[in-house]
């Protein structure tokens, strides 16, 4: 099954690096979506580089990030660009802000959020756009959180 990621590396400021990186890509059958190389943010001589990228399987871009890594560059994430809707509920004593907030430093994007309730009997109901290969580690996320608030969380898995 094809496989749309987006690589996230960390090049030197050379001439050459990103093409070496590319060539990896290639060799492992990936076809390039898009590249976005901002060299205005400069953190310790790396540039950081986002590649989307789709691959023919996770076969493919398990050899381009080996590759990739092989020729000294370090490949900082690699997300799918595949999205699931997840509708959530979390029922108890959890504030909106403080879960909104917590989601958000986690990675996961809150489409819609709505309350009924106060207190005790708050009850928060979230859509939020996960990565398809993410919706496992949300609903652990979720319950996590929940819990330290003393709450219960109820997702889509």
């Amino acid at each position: 099954m094809r496989q749309r990621v987006r690589l996230t590396c960390a090049l030197i400021d050379r001439p050459g690096t990103l093409l070496r990186v590319l060539e990896q890509i290639a060799l492992a059958g990936g076809n390039i979506i898009s590249i976005v190389h901002n060299r205005e943010i400069i953190t310790s001589g790396y540039v950081p580089v986002s590649i989307n990228v789709e691959f023919p399987d996770l076969q493919s871009l398990e050899r381009a990030r080996k590759g990739i890594e092989g020729v000294g560059v370090p490949v900082m994430g690699a997300e799918s660009l595949e999205k699931q809707m997840v509708m959530a509920i979390v029922v108890g004593g959890v504030r909106l802000d403080s879960l909104l907030s917590e989601l958000e430093l986690r990675g996961y994007r809150v489409i819609e959020s709505s309350t009924r309730g106060f207190g005790e009997s708050l009850t928060v109901k979230l859509l939020m756009e996960v990565p398809a290969d993410k919706v496992s580690e949300l609903h652990e996320d979720l319950t996590s959180i929940a819990e330290r608030y003393g709450a219960l969380a109820v997702s889509e898995v």
